[in-house]
């Protein structure tokens, strides 16, 4: 597997790419930082961004041709005529403001249509680091739970029954149980080198229950099988890998994400930042649509 630049517009701290469509050829991924989404269809010469207001951590698919936006004090849908409809926010859910400036960071639609999503702060740590949900009508966001130090990759296995979510900071992959919108059982799946300077980042899983986990600082994406074992290891000649999607008809080309650096890290490589593709022998899974 020999990755190749896709699209060449650097991104501060590209992430989130998401397949959509009927085809899975209109890809979207956002460029946190410099508040904008970017989009690009794979099979046609076509390409844009949307511009948010403020910071900008993902964009999820919804089953009018819009888009769910993870802007910092969100989230909120976007249709296609750019008219923006304000969402349940973590002050709804939480009672109270966030303690210090923190925004949303890896974000998915789950099997039945509620959004999974990740927080981060900016640059100091804080116990509301965690998990929020958004309810599939839209209309109530929920904290799951607290005390993460960066919570940042999440997917489903094949058959919906296990969530798994990455904490960046302690290097840990955790699966979950998953029953009707539910998650329990959290237990360690994965804990990953401390000693190499890489850290886990986003992920994907593919239709046979493998892993595909980016890495901050290790210029790689490293494929696990459905026991965690090392299958493959994917370089790239960046440092910040970031995150990365299954996309086109077959579901077999993957979309990855890179940046150029964030709090105090900087990849001074020409290719920092852009977006990369590379052909898979292995088909992935669809994403999951917000039904609203």
């Amino acid at each position: 597997m020999n990755p190749k630049v896709w699209d060449t517009r650097k991104c501060h701290v590209g992430e989130g790419p998401v397949a959509t469509g009927s085809d899975h050829n209109l890809i979207y991924w956002v460029d946190i930082l410099n508040d904008r989404v970017l989009w690009r269809d794979l099979t046609k010469d076509a390409s844009g961004e949307i511009g948010t207001s403020e910071n900008v951590s993902f964009a999820l698919p919804r089953s009018n041709g819009g888009l769910i936006l993870g802007t910092a004090h969100g989230p909120v849908a976007w249709d296609r005529s750019g008219n923006i409809e304000l969402l349940p926010t973590r002050l709804d859910a939480d009672g109270s403001p966030d303690p210090i400036p923190m925004r949303w960071n890896d974000a998915k639609v789950g099997p039945l249509g509620e959004i999974w999503m990740g927080t981060s702060a900016y640059s100091v740590e804080t116990d509301r680091i965690g998990l929020h949900r958004l309810s599939a009508d839209g209309k109530q966001n929920q904290r799951i739970f607290s005390g993460m130090k960066l919570s940042n990759g999440m997917d489903w296995s094949p058959d919906a029954k296990t969530y798994y979510l990455i904490d960046t900071v302690v290097l840990t992959l955790f699966a979950f149980d998953y029953d009707n919108g539910e998650i329990s059982n959290q237990r360690v799946a994965l804990d990953f080198d401390p000693v190499s300077g890489e850290y886990p980042d986003g992920m994907t899983v593919d239709s046979e229950g493998s892993l595909w986990i980016a890495f901050w600082n290790g210029g790689c994406i490293r494929k696990y099988s459905p026991e965690f074992q090392l299958i493959q290891s994917i370089n790239f000649p960046v440092r910040f890998v970031s995150n990365c999607t299954f996309t086109g008809i077959d579901l077999k080309t993957l979309i990855v994400t890179t940046a150029v650096g964030d709090n105090g890290w900087h990849d001074d490589h020409e290719l920092a930042g852009m977006t990369f593709i590379l052909q898979t022998d292995v088909e992935g899974k669809a994403p999951y649509v917000f039904p609203n």
